[in-house]
């Protein structure tokens, strides 16, 4: 696939969903975009995300992640946690592997009312662009990137590359002594990207995303608005 990264006042670990395969055509550039938290954007940072067409941002943290910000007049952000931070049973079982797709599925089966919200957010998004984040821009985002890319018809293997960039990218900050995560060797980084990535083909091997979002009360209309806003 070609380099669809973007690099909005130095952003690290931040894309365009478009130029994806999706069946006979390709995922619309400039629709909808992935980073991680904007919080430390400067003033060019913001224009350059406005003159992308970025419209509405839907933030993924947890409540106590987030800060006050201001944001450029005409863009929106909309708060959609897509977990129970404070869940203790949920984060005894899965809290150490929080930085893998490995507990997606038991987040999809606790809180399907948070999913669809952060799905209808993106569906009820009015024109212009969309940024979905969390903090880093690699787990959260890419459960839900994982979502919205599937209900687009794109396929397993791009789905599943989209996230291995996730991976490299925050290891790549990681090594360059920014953040507080700790940076893989490559070595150590080849098997970490093999364990993920296989969680993450694990997920997508039997999940039907449209039945599972129907199921839990999105409507037929509104999972077509989210086809659209990347396909047409």
């Amino acid at each position: 696939m070609s380099d669809r990264s973007v690099t909005w006042g130095g952003l690290h670990n931040a894309r365009d969903l478009g130029g994806l395969p999706a069946g006979t055509t390709v995922t619309r550039p400039g629709r909808i975009f992935r980073t991680p938290r904007l919080d430390g954007l400067d003033e060019q940072g913001w224009t350059e995300l406005v003159d992308a067409g970025v419209r509405t941002i839907v933030d993924l943290r947890n409540p106590h992640e987030i800060a006050t910000l201001s944001l450029p007049a005409g863009v929106t952000r909309h708060h959609r946690p897509v977990e129970v931070w404070e869940d203790r049973d949920f984060m005894a079982r899965w809290g150490d592997v929080l930085d893998s797709p490995e507990y997606y599925r038991a987040n999809l089966e606790a809180w399907p009312e948070l999913i669809v919200a952060a799905v209808r957010a993106v569906a009820h998004a009015p024109d212009g662009a969309v940024v979905i984040h969390c903090s880093a821009g690699r787990d959260r985002t890419g459960l839900l990137t994982a979502l919205l890319l599937s209900l687009a018809g794109v396929p397993e293997d791009a789905i599943v590359e989209d996230y291995a960039c996730a991976v490299v990218a925050m290891n790549d900050y990681a090594l360059a002594g920014l953040g507080d995560e700790r940076g893989r060797t490559d070595d150590e980084l080849g098997p970490r990207l093999a364990e993920v990535t296989g969680h993450l083909r694990a997920f997508l091997a039997d999940l039907d995303v449209a039945g599972y979002l129907t199921l839990h009360g999105m409507s037929a209309d509104e999972l077509a608005r989210v086809r659209c806003r990347l396909l047409d």
